[in-house]
């Protein structure tokens, strides 16, 4: 594939932070001249502020200060322009100079000062965001920092007043646009689909479209689920409930209690399956963990941007914009639907199927490794994870007393080079939170011992001493650790059976991407689905279904 310099050019320009033009126009109502007085870019950098941060989900939620969302100097950037800019009208106040042509000063429209000028207003900092900690970003491995904040009370109040109106009550002021005065559509119409791509060789035809179908229907029955464990947990003034614990069970009960009465009322059948569990997608996914308070309110505010976006845009369709990250990996703006609680995933998409690759990573690994006719005997403990992936993750869950999805998680961080240790700088204390017991146990499991062996070995071979890393999408990378290079190279044939499957797929037939798996509206055939990406990548790869 060519390399398309002018396009890259081009998409490095677009702005992809839109904001919603109905709740810019309730700002301004409300917030008066304080508001309108300033810059239109610091006026759109709050309202893209004010909208993104107004629900704090995992998405943008702060490591170090949970109550809190995290905003880098590079977003800061991005909406503000320049970050001194944000922090005096925001924290230390500003001056307001009339702007002014050759014919004279321009009604309504000022200069933005940090310092005192002559002819210039001293105006007081709005404090419309709080910042609630300074924090380095990547606990101290990168450049600048991540500071956590909150919005104002006023803030809240003035967001929260919007969320509550009905289209009715918008009119037509309403849709996404950027700082530049562009719609989604039109930005959409510039990328030739959903994708914006600034590091990868792909060319701009292998899209997918913008507008992403929801069930707005299932979403609300999802939010009562939803509404009614809070409920539940707040009424036993509870933050966790561990799974299949007494309490747990207890709300579990209330959940599908009160769903079956819901039913009873619609007159539609309550669908029920061995132990009472409801068959429904979203339900099962929430009733299969813990529960956590934290986590219920961070559904019900991933389900609330769904259809404030639905409203906005007056459809049923909500519009979802990828950007490429630095593995190459699609990564929806504001995590929308990609980076949500799979329940709520599920209950949006109702009906859709999912194809997920099968042991992707893994599978991928000893292939490439095949074809460059690397094979060595440590790499049969991944031949026998990719064979028998199932029985493989069930028989650790049971000898490290843990769940399948830690272990699976486990197994994929040792994949990109993580190491087998007790440090907290590990991911995989991290996914063991901390737990020094299991710690123990994972360190000293022999399976998983030879499994970190094996990946050492392949960095050797796939990597070796190469200053430089391409990937299969074309994108650089210098060298900078075991696993992030193991994973950029992984991820980037992982990008290139995802783009070979977009080019031979009906564009209008693919409804969401999430890193290694796609999302379509409608049945497809899982062998043509492994054929084209034979065909194309030489890669031979089975595909798993799941019906939202």
């Amino acid at each position: 594939m060519l390399r398309q310099e002018g396009f890259l050019t081009m998409a490095k320009k677009l702005d992809l932070d839109f904001y919603s033009k109905s709740l810019y126009s309730e700002v301004s109502k409300v917030l008066g001249d304080e508001f309108r007085r300033l810059p239109e870019r610091i006026q759109t950098g709050y309202a893209k502020v004010f909208e993104y941060h107004s629900g704090i989900i995992r998405h943008n939620q702060h490591k170090k200060k949970p109550d809190s969302f995290a905003m880098g100097e590079d977003e800061v950037k991005r909406y503000f322009t320049d970050r001194r800019d944000f922090r005096s009208v925001n924290d230390t106040g500003y001056w307001l100079k009339p702007k002014s042509n050759r014919y004279g000063l321009i009604d309504k429209k000022y200069i933005l000062k940090r310092k005192e000028e002559d002819g210039a207003e001293e105006c007081p900092p709005t404090k419309w965001v709080i910042k609630t900690i300074r924090s380095s970003q990547n606990a101290g491995q990168g450049t600048g920092y991540h500071n956590g904040y909150k919005l104002s009370p006023k803030i809240i109040d003035l967001v929260n007043a919007w969320h509550k109106k009905t289209a009715e009550e918008l009119g037509d002021d309403v849709g996404l646009i950027n700082h530049k005065g562009e719609s989604i559509l039109e930005v959409s119409n510039k990328l030739g689909g959903a994708i914006s791509r600034d590091k990868s060789s792909t060319p701009k035809e292998v899209n997918v479209s913008l507008l992403v179908k929801i069930d707005t229907v299932a979403l609300t029955h999802h939010k009562r689920q939803v509404q009614t464990a809070k409920m539940w947990m707040e009424i036993k003034k509870v933050d966790t409930l561990i799974y299949k614990s007494k309490e747990w069970k207890e709300v579990y009960a209330r959940v599908v209690t009160n769903e079956e009465k819901a039913r009873a009322k619609t007159g539609r059948e309550a669908k029920r399956a061995l132990g009472g569990v409801n068959r429904e997608l979203p339900l099962q996914s929430l009733l299969s963990k813990d529960f956590t308070l934290e986590g219920m309110q961070q559904r019900l505010i991933e389900i609330n941007t769904l259809q404030l976006k639905a409203r906005e845009m007056k459809n049923s369709a909500i519009p979802v914009i990828y950007k490429e990250v630095s593995t190459g990996r699609y990564t929806s703006r504001e995590a929308l639907l990609q980076g949500y609680h799979r329940s709520v995933r599920y209950a949006a998409l109702k009906g859709c199927y999912e194809y997920d690759l099968e042991a992707a990573h893994q599978n991928i690994l000893i292939q490439l490794l095949d074809q460059q006719g690397n094979s060595f005997p440590e790499l049969d403990v991944v031949r026998e994870y990719v064979a028998k992936k199932t029985q493989v993750r069930k028989r650790l869950a049971k000898e490290l007393m843990t769940s399948v999805e830690v272990v699976k998680e486990i197994i994929q961080e040792l994949t990109y080079g993580a190491k087998l240790n007790r440090s907290p700088k590990q991911s995989v204390y991290k996914t063991c939170k901390g737990d020094r017991n299991l710690l123990d146990r994972v360190c000293n499991n022999d399976w998983l011992k030879r499994l970190n062996i094996t990946f050492k070995l392949a960095h050797k071979y796939i990597i070796g001493d190469n200053k430089e890393i391409v990937s299969a999408v074309g994108i650089k990378s210098e060298r900078d650790g075991e696993a992030r290079e193991l994973a950029h190279i992984l991820q980037g044939y992982e990008r290139l059976v995802l783009d070979v499957i977009i080019e031979h797929s009906n564009r209008k037939d693919i409804a969401l991407l999430v890193h290694d798996c796609v999302v379509f509206y409608n049945k497809q055939s899982r062998d043509e689905l492994t054929r084209i990406v034979k065909e194309n990548t030489g890669f031979e790869l089975e595909f798993s279904e799941k019906q939202y």
